[in-house]
């Protein structure tokens, strides 16, 4: 039978529960499988920076409408 815990233990249970929250949560990335630190969610998937920018980058190039720019209008 366990009485009431200790200050030390309550103390060491806080520590440990404030270290888990600085751990960095390693993820992988649903696009190419990388597994990051560092990672953008968007839309429900986990992106690396590497693969968030070029996503990006086609969705900007795809928002292009032909003859954008050339200055005929």
């Amino acid at each position: 039978m366990r009485g009431e815990e200790t200050e030390a233990e309550r103390r060491r249970r806080w520590i440990e529960r404030e270290a888990a929250k600085t751990q960095p949560k390693t993820m992988r990335c649903s696009k190419c499988g990388k597994e990051v630190d560092e990672y953008m969610e968007i839309a429900g998937r986990v992106l690396c920076v590497d693969c968030f920018l070029l996503e990006e980058m086609e969705e900007r190039g795809a928002m292009r409408m032909p003859g954008e720019g050339s200055g005929s209008g």
